[in-house]
């Protein structure tokens, strides 16, 4: 017979096992228990939950905490300070926290907690969700001896020491990816937001600003308008300059933040020296409001600053450019450094005639209607514009930016000389809606410009009034001559003072023969490297044209370096045979290395080709 204690004991131990199934089907484990294996090397410590779970974050170091909290204006802190929290430094936060990838672990006795950086000196880091139920909880060591091998990276990355506190997860200290140290230094400083503005720049309906520069207001009519000057005038800003402004408002940040009750800033009598710069957005009837005060001297480097939505803040700024930081010196605060510096915003398709008048030369006139070319009339006779010089000039009167603006208000024009303009531009569009820039030069050498029917007076450098060609001559098509190889009879080449190199040439079967101080050099002659250099002939493309009185080029060309004589078939209009025409062309080396003169005996203007070409005419013709 069973005896009544072997009975009892029976019992005692099922009911145990019933708990511990009872308890494992509650907790999905026996973590909670015996405690959780260690997490192996290559997987991440927390893996249940995502960024967006995370809605409240305490810090503590060194006898310092602060607590963080997600709330509809971003991150805020309760403690030690009422103040916003650095976005990024939660996003850093939270992001380390799932990044953090096993590399090597330990048991927790087997590691000193001292060395590790786990006892003085450890940032306890605790992730919450809404209704402060912890997500990760864990210490922060000191960054390991050793370096982590991460797969599409080109470097080691940093790990450090972690030991999880979460519950049952106690027992080892592991060595993680990340580094994420020198945000909890001096204080946990770095947690409080060092940039006085936070914003999504899509909303921003309004930007006022008041500068030493004077007052301004920047406005847009919709999220996707352009930005637009609307005080003190109504003008076109520049892309760029928007765009760095905002991207430097955005990303201003202070040296120092401190509590307003220990600052004493400067006394009401200077808030009309007090800078400012103001956010509005769509939907929204306040504004936030950052004031700058005047600095404690010209040689100060920061000065104070608050803003209106952190009203216990003072921001200690960058006056001067500071490696690093965005300054307030950075920022383009004044309109002309806003303003659209461009001359024009040409449609250029529509574009169907251009004037260019110089004072001291004729008027030269281009026009075109599509879909021919661009066409100049040169002595009666029409030509087809040079598009190496079109394109100049159009890069020029729309991409050119403006160096500085004279005045928004001329009447008298004459201090700029643009009563009297040295150089008129007319441009005509289909609609016969046109425009007319005037060109000035003061008696210091400066040159500005005015849109005829406009205020506004421009400073422009010299690079925008020499990329367009006044004389012309200069709008020649750049094609030097119309040479048909099938005419080709013979090409005459003399380098310096060697003895003449004679090509001949059959277009029937594209052979070639060659001589020199009647010697038979055919077997010599590559014929290859002979139509190489008869289709650079045929291309042959004149850089720039210049004048017939251009003594210079009429000196160098007396002796070339390079001469051509091609011997060509002539063809009456029936096609009928008719005799033999030569033409020489001459080159030299110009004053600049990268050019050459050159002439050719049927055409009065020298002109200059590049120094590639040349080469490619001078190449060795003999093996």
């Amino acid at each position: 017979m069973r005896s009544h204690g072997s009975t009892f004991v029976l019992a005692l131990a099922a009911a145990f096992l019933c708990g511990l199934v009872a308890w494992q089907w509650r907790e999905g484990n026996f973590n909670s228990l015996i405690g959780a294996p260690a997490t192996p090397v290559g997987q991440f410590l927390y893996t249940s939950f995502s960024p967006a779970t995370v809605k409240h974050i305490r810090i503590s170091r060194n006898g310092t905490s602060a607590t963080f909290s997600l709330r509809d204006d971003g991150w805020q802190a309760s403690s030690p300070w009422s103040d916003r929290m650095s976005p990024r430094a939660a996003v850093s936060i939270i992001n380390f926290t799932l990044g953090l990838r096993v590399e090597d672990f330990a048991p927790e006795n087997k590691i000193d907690p001292l060395k590790a950086g786990l006892k003085e000196g450890a940032t306890s880091i605790r992730l919450e969700d809404a209704n402060h139920n912890p997500l990760a909880k864990y210490k922060l060591g000191r960054v390991t001896p050793w370096k982590a091998e991460i797969e599409g990276m080109e470097q080691a990355v940093s790990t450090v020491f972690i030991q999880p506190n979460d519950t049952h997860r106690k027992h080892y200290i592991y060595a993680c990816t990340g580094d994420i140290t020198t945000l909890f230094n001096d204080g946990l400083k770095f947690l409080r937001d060092h940039r006085p503005f936070y914003f999504n720049p899509v909303t921003l309906e309004k930007i006022r600003i008041r500068s030493q520069q004077g007052d301004l207001t920047l406005g847009r009519e919709t999220p996707q308008s352009p930005w637009r000057i609307v005080k003190p005038l109504v003008l076109s800003t520049d892309p760029a300059a928007m765009k760095s402004l905002l991207e430097g408002i955005y990303e201003l940040q202070a040296v120092n933040v401190s509590d307003r009750a220990a600052v004493t800033l400067p006394a009401n009598d200077n808030a009309m020296k007090t800078g400012q710069i103001a956010l509005g957005s769509f939907g929204s009837e306040s504004e936030i409001l950052l004031n700058i005060f005047p600095p404690d001297s010209p040689e100060a480097h920061d000065v104070k600053a608050t803003v209106s939505n952190r009203p216990d803040t003072v921001f200690d700024l960058p006056l001067k450019p500071e490696p690093g930081l965005v300054s307030l010196a950075d920022l383009p605060l004044s309109v002309n450094e806003l303003r659209d510096p461009t001359l024009t915003h040409l449609n250029v398709p529509t574009l169907r005639s251009i004037s260019i008048q110089p004072a001291t030369g004729p008027e030269i006139l281009l026009s075109r209607t599509p879909p021919q070319p661009w066409m100049i009339e040169i002595d009666g006779v029409p030509h087809p514009a040079n598009e190496a010089n079109l394109n100049a000039l159009i890069q020029a009167i729309t991409t050119h930016r403006a160096i500085g603006f004279e005045s928004d208000a001329a009447t008298d024009f004459s201090p700029w000389r643009l009563n009297q303009p040295f150089l008129t531009l007319r441009l005509l569009g289909v609609d016969h809606q046109g425009l007319e820039l005037r060109f000035g030069m003061d008696g210091k050498g400066g040159l500005f410009v005015n849109r005829l029917g406009t205020p506004t007076v421009m400073r422009v450098d010299e690079a925008l009034v020499s990329s367009i060609a006044v004389h012309p001559y200069e709008w020649r098509n750049a094609r030097l001559w119309s040479l048909d190889r099938v005419n080709l009879i013979a090409i005459e080449r003399r380098q310096a003072a060697d003895p003449p190199l004679i090509l001949k040439y059959k277009f029937i079967d594209e052979s070639w023969k060659a001589e020199c101080d009647g010697r038979d050099l055919t077997g010599s002659l590559d014929p290859d490297h002979a139509n190489f250099m008869l289709s650079v002939l045929e291309t042959l493309k004149v850089t720039r044209w210049l004048s017939p009185t251009d003594d210079a080029a009429a000196n160098a060309l007396i002796h070339p370096s390079l001469a051509f004589t091609l011997v060509e078939k002539t063809l009456n209009d029936e096609g009928d045979f008719t005799g033999f025409s030569q033409r020489k062309l001459s080159l030299a080396p110009a004053a600049s290395p990268n050019f050459y003169l050159g002439h050719l005996s049927t055409e009065p203007h020298p002109f200059l080709i590049d120094r590639e070409t040349y080469q490619k005419l001078a190449a060795e013709l003999l093996e």
